[in-house]
C-alpha cells in the first residue's frame, strides 16, 4: 500500500479541531481499525489538538498532515507563534502509542502516531 495523506490548513479554533479528527476516522477505518480503538484514537486526537490550539498565541492559520502507511497513523499539527511550554515530554492520550513535541523558532510541531496492529487488507 502506498502511504495516504490529508493536508488541513486552519485557523487554530477548537472548532475546527472536527474536521481533524474527521480525518483521522477516515484514515482508520480504511485501515481496518475496530470501531472502539477508533473513537478513542479520534477522541485523543481532539483533546490533543484543542490542548495545542490554546498554547497558540496568535491567528496565523496552523497546518495538519495526516497521514496513514502499512504500519501507522500520524497526525502532525504544526502552529506558528506558539510555545508548547513546560511538561511536553509527558504528553499522552489514550490510544496513542508515541507524542513527539518540540518547539521550532516560534512556531510548535505535535506528532501523533498510532501504530497498526496486522489487520488484513480488503479490496
Amino acid at each position: 500500500m502506498q502511504s495516504q495523506t490529508i493536508i488541513l490548513r486552519l485557523d487554530p479554533d477548537d472548532r475546527l479541531a472536527a474536521a481533524i479528527g474527521g480525518a483521522i476516522r477516515y484514515l482508520a477505518d480504511s485501515a481496518g481499525l475496530e470501531n472502539d480503538s477508533i473513537l478513542q484514537l479520534q477522541s485523543s486526537v481532539l483533546a490533543a489538538c484543542k490542548q495545542f490550539f490554546d498554547a497558540s498565541h496568535g491567528p496565523a492559520q496552523c497546518e495538519a498532515r495526516i497521514r496513514r502507511t502499512d504500519d501507522r497513523l500520524e497526525v502532525e499539527l504544526q502552529v506558528p507563534e506558539s510555545a508548547l511550554g513546560q511538561g511536553t515530554d509527558k504528553l499522552s492520550w489514550p490510544g496513542v502509542d508515541e507524542v513527539h513535541a518540540e518547539t521550532i523558532g516560534n512556531a510548535s510541531m505535535l506528532r501523533l502516531v498510532k501504530r497498526m496492529p496486522n489487520v488484513p487488507q480488503t479490496n
